[in-house]
């Protein structure tokens, strides 16, 4: 875990008050106890944003709408992962099954 400091250090172009303004939006959040404590993802999502504004343009407005997605993203992934594991798990049998009503579900029309 990082402190404020660390984390402004590892991070260009971010200072404590561009880093604060950032968590008191809630584009980072941070551990909190006696102090807050940032994680190696919380460095990854300061970069980010750094880049979304800095070499992007990207507005204030827009951050938390991409934010937003790319938590989607993440929460999705997650979620594939465990289903993969549950598949994996099935018996061969299981699978060639799933596998067939996959097929079928893909070969019907949206509506």
């Amino acid at each position: 875990m990082l402190d404020e400091r660390d984390l402004v250090s590892r991070v260009e172009q971010l200072t404590v008050t561009r880093l604060r303004v950032w968590v008191s939006e809630g584009w980072i959040r941070p551990v909190e106890d006696e102090t807050k404590k940032f994680s190696e993802a919380d460095l990854a999502r300061a970069a980010l944003i750094r880049d979304l504004v800095d070499e992007l343009g990207v507005n204030e407005e827009e951050v938390p709408v991409i934010l937003s997605l790319i938590d989607q993203i993440h929460g999705l992934r997650s979620e594939l992962r465990v289903l993969v594991e549950a598949i994996n798990e099935l018996s061969e049998e299981g699978r060639t099954e799933l596998k067939e009503r996959i097929s079928l579900r893909r070969s019907k029309p949206i509506r």
